[in-house]
């Protein structure tokens, strides 16, 4: 237990590192309900997910973990963390028992853990995808809660709660995370229709956990839509945020609004298909030309104060630039080895960024002992020691916005470069610009009314 506790606290640490911004909505809920509680969260990032949530809950966690992950290795570890596998068949190819007998034995250990008033994790999707969506849930779930009531007599007392995780970008290091805790569901509220034998009650219980999950997490139809979503929180959301009055520092208040940017173009595709397509088509035309002109929106947003932006921008850089000289020589092979030994380990995109942040709990760590180790030999000064280590991961952090600023910066000075050898071709990028800002404004008036 005392192992469990330093590691949760070692990877919450690492995760608000790792994402420039973590929200959670809802907290309150996870502190409320205890145990016997299934956590029922959906799955776009591999095993960052479990990470995220199991950090945020006071107690222990278990977790329901592909089959294919055990091995004689692995087993002792996960044991020791309880993660229960769930197997599918070509799981179980070198064991002599069948799935569906070891997944038996999977849902007894659920319920003996549930009747100890204990909490399980589980992705009710089945498997991982980085997009905006979420799939057709397993009925997986609601048998292992009706199962553990019904074993019972549904005095357990079991609550599901649904969580979504909504990230920005879930493969790139300094991204965004927003925590979103659902509703909580009963699972005594079923007792006077579930038999054994019946699978109805189990199909609506997924279906309510389906619904419920649904309204904790972004989703989109397809590419299509998530691209054409995404372009016009790009260009019009922090005017949304102005006409809505919300705050765009709040990820909650962001997330409703793409819910309502997503909901609004459906009604648009639906209702009105031909302005549809031709938002579509600006808006696409307009990022594409962002895109080879090494341009982002940003900079036409602030064109009126382009000038003192960027000398104060200059001014900032350049009174910092010791600052990020010092933290990028003592942080840059630390922060470097974790993405080039992710790369070695794994092609898989999806499994990069869960990697390289547990990679980096251990290679920071260590790099970072040995430098100072190399500082205090050299120096014998225990003062001079204290402060440098006082200043690693400071500077480590300087150096992450420095270079943040300095993106801005270069996108700031290639438009001006622009306006001033192409003055004809940024007026045109100008005009594009405000026929998409006016067209979204009218649409907006068209969808309230």
């Amino acid at each position: 237990m005392l192992f469990y506790i330093l590691l949760k606290w070692i990877i919450r640490v690492a995760l608000r590192v790792f994402f420039r911004r973590f929200q959670v909505y809802g907290l309150e809920k996870l502190k409320v309900v205890k145990g016997p509680l299934i956590l029922a969260v959906n799955h776009p990032n591999t095993f960052m997910d479990p990470l995220i949530v199991a950090t945020l809950m006071p107690q222990q966690v278990a977790f329901i973990a592909n089959g294919s992950i055990f091995n004689r290795f692995t087993r002792p570890i996960f044991k020791y963390l309880h993660v229960i596998p769930v197997y599918r068949k070509k799981d179980t190819s070198d064991v002599p028992l069948s799935p569906a007998e070891l997944n038996k034995q999977t849902f007894q250990r659920c319920y003996d853990y549930l009747e100890a008033r204990g909490t399980i994790l589980i992705f009710p999707e089945g498997t991982s995808e980085i997009e905006r969506r979420l799939r057709e849930l397993k009925t997986g779930t609601a048998r292992i809660a009706l199962g553990a009531e019904y074993e019972n007599d549904f005095r357990l007392g079991l609550t599901i709660l649904p969580i979504g995780l909504n990230y920005s970008d879930p493969i790139h290091f300094r991204s965004e995370v927003f925590v979103n805790v659902g509703q909580p569901i009963t699972v005594s509220d079923f007792k006077e229709k579930y038999r054994p034998d019946d699978f109805e009650t189990v199909e609506e219980l997924t279906d309510l956990i389906q619904k419920r999950l649904s309204d904790t997490v972004i989703i989109t139809e397809d590419d299509e839509e998530d691209t054409l979503v995404a372009q016009i929180e790009t260009l019009y959301k922090n005017q949304l945020f102005e006409d809505l009055l919300l705050n765009r520092r709040l990820k909650k208040d962001e997330f409703f609004l793409i819910k309502q940017i997503i909901t609004a173009v459906r009604h648009f595709e639906e209702q009105r298909p031909q302005l549809y397509k031709s938002l579509q088509t600006q808006l696409t035309n307009y990022f594409d030309n962002l895109k080879q002109l090494h341009l982002s929106d940003e900079v036409f947003a602030q064109t009126r104060r382009i000038y003192p932006y960027l000398w104060q921008t200059l001014l900032s850089l350049l009174i910092g630039f010791p600052v990020y000289v010092f933290g990028l020589i003592f942080n840059y092979i630390p922060y470097i080895l974790p993405s080039k030994i992710a790369r070695l380990i794994t092609s898989d995109i999806t499994y990069r960024a869960p990697l390289m942040m547990s990679l980096g709990v251990i290679v920071f760590p260590v790099v970072y002992a040995f430098q100072i180790g190399v500082i205090h030999s050299f120096f014998q000064d225990v003062w001079l020691t204290l402060g440098f280590a006082v200043l690693l991961p400071l500077s480590g952090y300087f150096v992450l916005w420095y270079w943040d600023v300095v993106v801005r910066l270069r996108h700031t000075w290639q438009a001006l470069r622009l306006f001033r050898h192409k003055p004809s071709l940024m007026k045109s990028l100008i005009n594009q610009r405000n026929g998409i800002f006016e067209e979204l404004k009218e649409a907006k008036k068209k969808y309230l009314r």
